[in-house]
């Protein structure tokens, strides 16, 4: 295929590029109204700007092509994820590049009489063109939402941990809900950190709100005690209920040397006697 024809393709598709843009436009805001329809103003320009990569890639050497799109996709997959687009609907634009802009290359195909191998080579370096766009967009999106995930994780599980100062040298941490080991593990993390940072001497681990307390939670439970002791702060355990006790005796754990208590109040009574 000869190189006039690829430079005629890219400047007729760039001559229509905003015409595209538009079409792809009402077609997406068709399908995706909810999701899509009020980014309109932000999206526009990102597609305008996609059609002439698609326009370029077509006229230039595959390397250098695929250089421009992975520049375009680092920036643009990023800010379209931003923007709180979905990756579906992102990737549901595909489709309309492909019919839009191949009426084009049908176009240019007829006038210039090309074989039915010079159009099939034109429509193949459109599919590899796609394909690379698809790669280079979908990598920094889904890398950015994976991030805020789990940037988000992180906060709600520091929410879940709250260290709570009762008096000049006590803390108490009501835990509430399931406990896994990535939340024991940011458990023992602020534990620490709080207790270093609050010159703690005594230090409640209260487990009212904890709905199941198995094996694995009292290991996690001994192992906080353990680190905190290394530290010089003496842990106490509150919201010890039977089936709490029976699980102790039965794993064979000294919780001798913690001093425990049904309920948080009795602990407080405690501490508040002795300090």
């Amino acid at each position: 295929m000869s190189v006039s024809v690829t430079l005629q393709v890219s400047e007729r598709i760039l001559d229509q590029k905003e015409q595209i843009a538009m079409q792809i436009t009402k077609a997406q805001n068709k399908k995706y109204s909810i999701e899509l329809k009020d980014k309109t103003e932000q999206l526009f320009p990102l597609r305008v700007e996609l059609v002439s990569i698609y326009a370029k890639a077509l006229a230039l050497e595959e390397v250098e092509a695929e250089k421009s799109i992975e520049a375009w996709g680092l920036e643009t997959g990023r800010l379209c994820a931003r923007l709180e687009t979905t990756l579906d609907s992102m990737l549901g634009e595909v489709p309309h590049y492909r019919t839009y802009i191949g009426e084009v290359l049908k176009e240019v195909a007829m006038e210039q009489e090309l074989s039915l191998q010079e159009f099939y080579d034109l429509i193949s370096k459109l599919d590899h063109t796609m394909n690379l766009v698809v790669y280079y967009f979908s990598v920094p999106f889904v890398e950015y939402q994976t991030n805020l995930l789990e940037q988000s994780r992180n906060e709600i599980l520091e929410l879940s941990a709250p260290v709570v100062p009762i008096m000049e040298g006590v803390a108490v941490l009501p835990l509430i809900g399931t406990i896994d080991t990535y939340r024991a593990k940011m458990i023992m993390e602020e534990s620490l950190k709080q207790s270093v940072h609050l010159r703690l001497n005594y230090f409640v681990l209260d487990l009212s709100g904890v709905p199941i307390v198995d094996t694995f939670v009292i290991q996690q439970i001994f192992q906080i005690i353990e680190a905190l002791r290394l530290v010089g702060v003496e842990a106490r355990v509150s919201g010890i209920k039977p089936e709490i006790a029976l699980s102790v005796v039965k794993l064979d754990i000294n919780f001798n040397k913690v001093k425990t208590y049904s309920t948080l109040k009795q602990a407080l009574a405690d501490l508040v006697i002795h300090c």
